[in-house]
């Protein structure tokens, strides 16, 4: 299988928002997560986040989301 463009950087091409949008189903699929609802909201935007400060890998933004990893929310920004 060829891996699809992915972005270093920070700069969401549509490879990378789908891949974006892939992880978000999934989690809100296993979360129970409603579509359009505050928390989904909040989902997309942390997705958005991780990806901003320069975490690319599907498996970290995954796990990221999902709560593993670095805390519960949000991520810490890349040192200068």
């Amino acid at each position: 299988m060829i891996k699809p463009h992915v972005s270093e950087s920070g700069l969401a091409y549509p490879d990378d928002l789908a891949l974006l949008k892939r992880i978000y189903d999934e989690v809100c699929e296993e979360r129970g997560i409603v579509l359009g609802s505050p928390e989904a909201s909040d989902l997309a935007i942390e997705a958005m986040r991780l990806f901003s400060a320069g975490v690319f890998d599907e498996v970290t933004i995954g796990r990221r989301l999902r709560g593993g990893g670095r805390g519960d929310r949000g991520v810490q920004s890349p040192s200068p």
